[in-house]
């Protein structure tokens, strides 16, 4: 089945716009009223002339009128070319398009409409300096929780704020030692623990003394139950925000279940890493939004000193438009 999204001055132009291209077997999906006109998506069987069986949306039947002065909405096809090219699931990128329009149709800027579409589905929460619960990052081997752990706590140190960092070496792999050298330290100036009973004492000292601290939380991996069950009862136990770093590499279907997985856990916050090295990165942020878990911070460098900048719908929008092929680039999403 092939669909498009047609905009004209009123329902029977846009009517004839479909029955001109797509023809008598075109039929009509959805309608609705936008500024200046209306907007309609239909969608035509080229092989059978019919719609599909499975199709469960109840369709009307185009008829024949007189072919007024017909336009069709390249902004919204625009902006969900470029999230498709960024390996964004057809379903986000119709759904990021479309809501766009109301946002970016008068300016007649695409990437205005792509930043409209995102704050009406996404939502952006960023961690403060001295965030106002201790911190314990999570997320699966390789993307990058320790360098995560040193950039916030060097970015408390920029707002002149002090966050403890504290390695949770529970399995035993020398997480203090990196996380001291990405902060330039002697391994004995960071905190590190090797057991669960271990974190909670140091967690009961730090709350004593009214300080906040970043816990690097060893590798899990979201689709092993176990490690899964143990990071719950952790979390159930520990008097601090479960936050996600999560890689914007990876497949869109795996990058959504391991998001799923980690807020059954009670995530709501995600800190996006590796946006430096991932070209498309559409998937990451479909992934988020099917877990309902929010955008804190982006990770666009790997620098720890200003690696890290709050998530903003544009932000994200510019970062969904850089390195699309010319014919879908799109402009004004600064």
């Amino acid at each position: 089945m092939r669909m498009k999204m047609f905009a004209a001055e009123s329902l029977e132009a846009a009517k004839a716009l479909i029955f001109a291209e797509m023809g008598d077997d075109a039929i009509i999906l959805s309608e609705r009223e936008v500024p200046g006109g209306v907007e309609v998506r239909a969608a035509t069987d080229k092989m059978g002339g019919g719609m599909v069986p499975s199709e469960s949306r109840i369709l009307t039947r185009l008829g024949a009128n007189p072919p007024p002065r017909l336009v069709e909405s390249p902004i919204r096809n625009r902006v969900r070319d470029s999230l498709l090219w960024h390996g964004a699931p057809e379903r986000f990128a119709d759904r990021i398009a479309d809501a766009g329009l109301n946002g970016g149709f008068d300016s007649g800027e695409p990437g205005s409409a792509l930043a409209a579409g995102l704050a009406s589905a996404i939502t952006c929460d960023p961690i403060p300096p001295v965030p106002h619960r201790n911190i314990v990052l999570v997320g699966a081997p390789g993307h990058g929780r320790t360098a995560t752990a040193a950039k916030l706590t060097r970015r408390a140190a920029v707002a002149k704020a002090e966050v403890l960092p504290v390695a949770a070496d529970l399995d035993l792999t020398a997480g203090g030692a990196q996380l001291a050298a990405y902060l330039e330290k002697e391994q004995g100036q960071v905190r590190s623990v090797t057991t669960p009973d271990g974190l909670f004492a140091m967690l009961k000292t730090i709350q004593a003394a009214n300080q906040r601290c970043i816990i690097d939380m060893p590798a899990i991996i979201p689709f092993d139950h176990e490690d899964m069950a143990s990071l719950q009862d952790l979390l159930a136990v520990i008097d601090a925000e479960p936050v996600l770093v999560i890689s914007a590499e990876g497949h869109p279907e795996d990058q959504a279940e391991a998001a799923k997985a980690f807020a059954r856990c009670g995530v709501r916050r995600a800190i996006v890493t590796k946006l430096d090295v991932t070209r498309r990165r559409g998937g990451i942020v479909s992934a988020l939004l099917a877990a309902k878990i929010s955008f804190s911070h982006l990770a666009i460098t790997p620098f720890i000193g200003g690696g890290l900048v709050p998530a903003t719908p544009s932000r994200l929008a510019q970062l969904l438009t850089e390195d699309a092929p010319a014919h879908v680039a799109l402009k004004g999403a600064a």
